[in-house]
């Protein structure tokens, strides 16, 4: 964790510190700054590995670091590791070699990567750790966000880091947009700091039907947006859970002020001279850190005749671990969803967020 005295001088406003490493922004910068490249001639032992244990028909949810050896990638995955925790928290590494290895064998590449960055977790009930992002509203209509085709609008995810790597993109849509949400943070504290004093303040959250057992559908506490603990300002957000928790409990309310907050917020995450857009391509993968970057997707739309969308989705846990305030969690026993037996991801809701 950067030592907070790199950081920008405490605040006076009752606001978080923001490194200055986040406020980096598409007006600013180039998209071309955050493209790392994996070396074709530095993969050949992670390959090698991947192969191996699938023929040995190793179970890819035991396979270690020392499993998956990724050799000579070993230093440019130190550097990545320490740009998303560190600084900017967001990079495109293209490379993944995803035309010479197939689908099974590209997962053991990929969680080897996953495990040179970090641990990964349960990224739902059903315990998967390495999750596959396809459109399945065919069987499941309620399917949660990364099993459907709509538009996910700007979020954070469970988990210190997230990643996606292409298998094979969309016929049309699924177009990606990153944007720093410490930017955003540092535009409000600028220009609407009463509007940052409510998402200080926090919603509270449904967990969609992904809760433990013994806990509740919807978080006893206000999550908030922005937090600061320990000298280091964090994120989590995600509009529908908390407009589904004022939807199904009436002692819930979203008043004016809360919504001029909200909509403000991604007001921001929308503007062209702050977010990037980009549409993956098959070899290529994102990352970023959850705690300082907002992502989200357009809507997509598969051809018959062409591969579906398919991505492969890591949620990683880091150590040491960003500090966080205890309200900052919205699912018991995180990072990550921890898993229920026979549930699946999928929850009936008249809530609609555009």
């Amino acid at each position: 964790m950067r030592n907070a005295a790199v950081m920008a001088d405490a605040p006076t406003d009752g606001f978080g510190p923001v490194d200055p490493a986040n406020l980096w922004r598409s007006s600013t910068h180039d998209l071309d700054q955050f493209r790392h490249e994996l070396e074709v001639g530095e993969q050949q032992e992670l390959r090698a590995a991947a192969v191996a244990t699938l023929k040995a028909g190793r179970s890819l949810d035991g396979l270690t670091a020392d499993d998956l050896p990724v050799g000579p990638l070993a230093s440019q995955l130190a550097e990545l590791r320490n740009e998303l925790a560190n600084g900017s928290g967001f990079a495109i590494v293209g490379g993944f070699p995803v035309a010479e290895l197939s689908v099974d064998e590209m997962e053991r590449f990929f969680w080897g990567i996953g495990l040179a960055l970090g641990e990964p977790v349960s990224q739902s009930v059903m315990g998967d750790r390495l999750g596959h992002v396809i459109d399945v509203t065919q069987i499941d209509p309620h399917a949660r966000a990364y099993r459907n085709n709509a538009e996910l609008t700007p979020h954070t995810d469970p988990a210190d880091f997230l990643s996606f790597l292409c298998i094979s993109p969309a016929a049309s849509g699924g177009v990606s947009r990153f944007v720093s949400s410490l930017g955003i943070h540092e535009i409000m504290r600028q220009q609407r700091p009463d509007l940052l004093e409510r998402l200080y303040r926090g919603y509270r959250y449904h967990r969609g039907g992904e809760q433990q057992p013994d806990a509740e559908p919807i978080t006893p506490h206000r999550v908030p947006v922005f937090s600061h603990h320990e000298g280091v300002t964090s994120t989590r957000y995600v509009r529908f859970y908390l407009e589904v928790a004022a939807e199904q409990d009436p002692s819930i309310t979203l008043d004016d002020l809360d919504r001029e907050a909200l909509d403000y917020l991604e007001t921001l995450a929308a503007d062209p001279e702050l977010h990037f857009e980009f549409t993956l391509k098959p070899g290529e993968a994102v990352f970023a850190n959850n705690f300082t970057v907002f992502h989200a997707r357009s809507s997509f739309a598969n051809d018959p005749n062409l591969p579906p969308r398919h991505l492969l989705r890591l949620w990683l846990a880091t150590s040491p671990s960003r500090p966080l305030a205890p309200n900052v969690l919205h699912y018991d026993g995180e990072p990550g969803i921890q898993p229920v037996e026979g549930r699946v991801p999928s929850f009936e809701t008249g809530v609609d967020v555009q």
